[in-house]
């Protein structure tokens, strides 16, 4: 399970330009990733931990065609994303709670033809697109209550040939357009009671080749932009009084292969340019005086595959690129002195098709996750909720627990933490349909709905949309959408969705909400995990090419499949009776969704359960028939495991079977058919240590589990 969310008092800040939006003022922490998927039509929502720079997926939502631009009001309130294939603007209310995206009244907005960038002004009372094929800028006034666009007087108003990223700059006085096909920028001065624009005298002014990307330093001296054809970065002193461009004295100066995009660091320090044909990033220190570059000592850094986007958080301590075909983003540690980049581990981070822009939001507080409820499958009756201690990692059983019937087999939760499904082994051949009391915990059924003959898992996608649940003895996948406000299910037309399935028991969705992985364990040589891909808007499937994907020779089928947080690796527990037993790591092809054998399977306990990651995509831990818990160190760069320290770890009296780690981070949980077992998670080298007070009673017989948490 994911998160439960609730109130953040963070304030949000951002401004835009085309493949990266940012803005800040004040003490400032990154809390929130935006990231537009041009190939799938998506946004992408993460969480960034401001100590860590790590992210964590937290969902994603349906836009426009071709989204290639995003930005956000400095308040936070309101994201807008240019959508290049149909020529309009989403816009969506930002929860300050969460991060989470919902659409506003009346959008998608009305722009002109391939819409390839928007930009706030700092007051947030005006938004502007570049049309990237009409050749001009749409303006519009931004509703303070709603989020509503209301096109301005005049607009839409020409520019250059093509133009593809804009920025306003921090005085809220000019906007600066790139056009890659006249390779210049535009400058206008803004009318700050309309937002009406007038051009200034003597724009356009001069750029490299096909100039793509464009920021303005937050001190308001210097403007740079990215030139694609020509390999460089134009440097410019900006007139604060006019507006007027001045090229600096060195300008360009030289880049990676085919720049995409540009950005500087909160202190005016440091500048940073996404090479899309060389797939790395140049860094720069940027001469405080003349605004001259001077590139840092080892210089470029290596990126993913096509950086489209570069993009410095608020605290100015990470640096993030959208790497457009290897569907990732890379981070990077900001080294403050010298403006060099360290990348960070884990990562990079799967995002979905085509990154094409990235938003950092920021806010005065970090993003904390806490947990709040454990909810366990009783194999002899219903769910029961226990109440976690954050602290302590201690659990107590909820007033009115047990909930429901079922004798579910296996349980699952929204990420949005407002609904609860489960697989019932009480021969209705149904999932149980269950809302959240987010303040008490309790569960209320609301009804079930028909699956396979025998369910054995079930999963919800990040988006909260689609709930996928497998039967072993029905040979498909079961796939429903989730009505939002009563969280009642609807079969999805096609569903059950088949292909090669063999008794298939259990199944899982990537963080990033397009692939949907299942563990067949029946047979021998035959047993594996079959892919299917998810549509983003309906929620059918459709098996990956090449699946099922088997475990090397001589070894037992998946008896429990999860995906790491980062997405890129699957984990399989293999502990049929028919061969070797252990765990195996597969990488996953981000184009494709196919799967790779990584390395060979490593042993594990007396057939193994259950496996799951730590929230990092750290480690891994495996639940075995003997009793005892596995620990793995996950190889960032490959995803093989090796043995923790100390593994395995005891698991009490009973058979160890489901297992879950909480949202913190911090705690373990490990049902054993007779009760919850409750660890403490060493962050230094993944070793289990039994939580004081362990095991926990939950119910008759708990056979598996989730846990949910806040953020804030």
């Amino acid at each position: 399970m994911r998160i439960f969310h609730l109130v953040s008092k963070a304030l949000l800040t951002l401004a835009s330009l085309f493949a990266f939006s940012f803005f800040s003022f004040g003490a400032a922490v990154p809390r929130f990733a935006f990231v537009a998927n041009q190939k799938d039509n998506t946004v992408s929502i993460f969480t960034v931990n401001a100590t860590s720079g790590l992210l964590r997926a937290d969902g994603y939502v349906v836009v426009g065609k071709n989204p290639i631009g995003v930005t956000v009001t400095p308040n936070g309130e309101f994201l807008y994303v240019s959508n290049s294939g149909s020529s309009n603007v989403s816009a969506f209310s930002v929860n300050l709670q969460n991060g989470s995206l919902t659409a506003v009244t009346g959008s998608p907005f009305a722009a002109k033809t391939a819409p390839s960038a928007a930009a706030t002004d700092p007051a947030g009372k005006f938004l502007y697109v570049a049309n990237k094929t009409s050749g001009d800028i749409s303006a519009y006034t931004i509703n303070s209550s709603t989020g509503a666009l209301t096109a301005i007087a005049g607009s839409p108003f020409t520019t250059g040939t093509n133009p593809v990223a804009l920025q306003v700059d921090p005085s809220g006085k000019f906007l600066y357009v790139v056009n890659s096909g006249s390779s210049d920028v535009s400058a206008y001065t803004i009318n700050t009671s309309n937002g009406a624009l007038t051009a200034i005298s003597g724009s356009p002014f001069a750029a490299g080749t096909t100039s793509v990307g464009l920021f303005v330093a937050p001190s308001g001296k210097f403007v740079y932009v990215a030139n694609s054809g020509s390999g460089n970065v134009s440097g410019y002193s900006l007139n604060s009084s006019s507006g007027v461009l001045t090229a600096i004295t060195g300008s360009p100066f030289a880049a990676g292969t085919k720049p995409s995009a540009v950005a500087v660091n909160s202190s005016s320090k440091f500048v940073y340019v996404s090479n899309s044909g060389s797939n790395n990033v140049s860094e720069f220190t940027i001469n405080s005086t003349t605004g001259a570059l001077t590139a840092v000592s080892g210089s470029p850094v290596k990126a993913g595959t096509a950086p489209s986007s570069v993009a410095v958080d608020p605290s100015g301590k990470f640096v993030f690129t959208g790497n457009a075909t290897s569907y990732d983003v890379s981070g990077f540690k900001l080294n403050s002195s010298s403006g060099a980049l360290t990348a960070l581990v884990p990562g990079p981070i799967r995002a979905r098709e085509n990154p094409a822009a990235l938003a950092i939001s920021s806010g005065t507080t970090k993003i904390t996750y806490t947990p709040s409820y454990a909810f366990a499958a009783d194999f002899e009756d219903s769910v029961a909720v226990l109440s976690v201690n954050p602290t302590s990692g201690a659990l107590t059983t909820i007033t009115g627990s047990p909930f429901g019937s079922g004798d579910p087999r296996a349980i699952a939760a929204s990420s949005n933490g407002k609904f609860v499904y489960t697989a019932n082994a009480d021969g209705s051949n149904t999932v149980g349909e269950y809302t959240v009391n987010a303040t008490t915990g309790a569960l209320t059924s609301v009804g079930t709905i028909a699956t396979g003959s025998s369910p054995y898992d079930v999963a919800v996608d990040p988006s909260s949309r689609f709930v996928y649940a497998v039967a072993i003895d029905t040979n498909g996948v079961y796939a429903y959408s989730i009505n939002a406000t009563s969280g009642v299910l609807t079969s999805i037309k096609g569903s059950p969705f088949t292909s090669d399935l063999v008794a298939p028991d259990s199944v899982a969705v990537d963080p990033t909400g397009r692939f949907l992985m299942v563990g067949e364990e029946c047979c021998a040589d035959t047993a594996g995990i079959t892919v299917f891909g998810i549509n983003a808007t309906t929620g059918k499937l459709t098996v990956v090419k090449g699946s099922p994907f088997l475990p090397p020779s001589g070894d037992s089928g998946p008896s429990w499949v999860t995906v790491d947080p980062t997405g890129r690796y699957v984990y399989a527990a293999n502990g049929g009776s028919f061969g070797n037993v252990g765990a195996t790591a597969y990488s996953i092809d981000a184009s494709t969704g196919k799967l790779t054998l990584v390395g060979t399977e490593i042993p594990g306990g007396s057939n193994p359960w259950g496996i799951t990651t730590d929230v990092t995509g750290s480690y891994v831990y495996m639940t075995n028939n003997d009793s005892t818990i596995n620990a793995y160190v996950i190889d960032n760069s490959t995803g093989g495991l090796t043995n923790v320290k100390g593994s395995p770890f005891t698991g009490g009296g009973g058979a160890t079977r489901g297992v879950a780690a909480d949202p913190s981070g911090k705690f373990l949980y490990v049902a054993n058919s007779v009760d919850l077992l409750g660890y403490s998670i060493n962050a230094s080298n993944g070793a289990l240590t039994q939580l004081s007070g362990s095991p926990f009673t939950a119910g008759f017989a708990p056979i598996n589990v989730c846990v949910g948490g806040t953020i804030k």
